[in-house]
């Protein structure tokens, strides 16, 4: 029976490491999104500034810019992504399997 209280505890000890590296990768992955939401919202309005100066400027040739703006949005929404992602993945990694 000593073993089985043995494991049992190890088992328990593990357990509370594992929630309080879930706990904090759910609040890294809050804080990124967080973040991620606040660059989108900074870079939406700089490209709505930027497309409002052009089309005063020049007429024609703004879809193609602001297309491109999108673009490059899109890429570093993902690229926040991937982060997140990965760094999910380094905390999964981290977390003790269960016995």
């Amino acid at each position: 029976m000593a073993k089985t209280e043995k494991l049992s505890k190890k088992v328990a000890k593990l357990e509370k490491k594992a929630d309080a590296l879930r706990k904090q990768a759910e609040k890294k992955g809050k804080q990124l999104t967080s973040q991620a939401g606040d660059t989108f919202d900074t870079l939406t309005k700089e490209a709505k500034s930027r497309v409002g100066k052009e089309q005063e400027e020049e007429s024609g040739g703004g879809k193609g810019r602001f297309a491109l703006l999108l673009a490059v949005l899109a890429g570093v929404a993902v690229a926040l992504k991937r982060k997140r992602d990965q760094e999910l993945d380094e905390a999964l990694w981290e977390e003790p399997r269960s016995v």
